[in-house]
């Protein structure tokens, strides 16, 4: 199991595109992957989301970064 711990955003980040890599790769549900975007952007919480295959958590990872969100992963 590994933990993708999105931290901030940067100006430009594009919402929509990164609500739905939630949905798609991450498996979170369209209501979640919202839910979630509001609290990293409007409240700036820290969020996190588990996946069980490192490859395609380091995938998210990426993709989320040119979508201008910062984060890491976590190995538990």
């Amino acid at each position: 199991m590994v933990k993708i711990i999105f931290e901030s955003w940067d100006v430009g980040m594009r919402k929509i595109p990164f609500m739905k890599l939630l949905n798609e790769k991450a498996g979170v549900s369209l209501q979640e992957a919202k839910n979630l975007k509001d609290r990293l952007v409007d409240n700036n919480e820290i969020i996190e989301v588990e996946i069980d295959d490192e490859i395609l958590a380091k995938e998210i990872l990426e993709e989320a970064q040119k979508l201008k969100v910062n984060g890491r992963l976590e190995s538990q």
